[in-house]
């Protein structure tokens, strides 16, 4: 049975999936603003455990660099979030996308912040148990990229590493997938 906040979480998705993708279909090399890149991706949900599964649709935001434009790595503020298709666990983060090019097509990334989810996180709880509701998120790729449009293999993990809550339970989920990106 699908969750009413799946649902929901669906239906944010989609409206704001439709109201980014046209603007990117028309969009100039003159485009003004902060946003550097919308991210859309697939990642397999939680390659280390079977109490979860489904496929997680992943949309992210990347703004300008704040620093580091100049730099061999760019820092760029980052907001994004996970939907998953089974009805388990979602996420929405926050946090800073390290870029560093190895050459003019291909580059590493790498992210860190913090991921609220909607997992349930009593011991006894059906699903993962993440602990607590706030966790670090880490993530990393590599990637290609043609003018403005980039595609990768990226790996993320969400965790409270024993820092943020007092609980033992700290299953952690790591994700694995392809994200598309396009560069304004």
């Amino acid at each position: 049975m699908v969750s009413c906040m799946f649902i929901r979480s669906y239906g944010v998705f989609a409206m704001v999936a439709g109201a980014l993708f046209p603007a990117l279909t028309h969009a100039t090399d003159d485009v003004p603003g902060m946003i550097d890149s919308v991210v859309i991706g697939a990642f397999a949900h939680t390659l280390q455990e079977d109490q979860e599964d489904g496929v997680d649709a992943n949309l992210e935001l990347r703004f300008r660099p704040v620093f580091g434009a100049d730099w061999a790595i760019e820092f760029l503020p980052t907001i994004g979030g996970t939907l998953n298709t089974s009805g388990d666990t979602n996420t929405a983060y926050l946090g800073a996308t390290a870029r560093y090019h190895l050459t003019e097509s291909l580059f590493l990334e790498g992210f860190f912040g913090f991921a609220l989810h909607d997992a349930d996180t009593p011991r006894d709880a059906d699903g993962l148990d993440l602990g607590c509701n706030l966790l670090f998120r880490e993530g990393a790729g590599l990637g290609y990229r043609k003018e403005k449009h980039a595609i990768s293999l990226y790996i993320s993990h969400v965790s409270h590493g024993d820092i943020l809550c007092d609980e033992e339970a700290n299953d952690g989920m790591t994700s694995i997938g392809m994200r598309y990106a396009y560069h304004f």
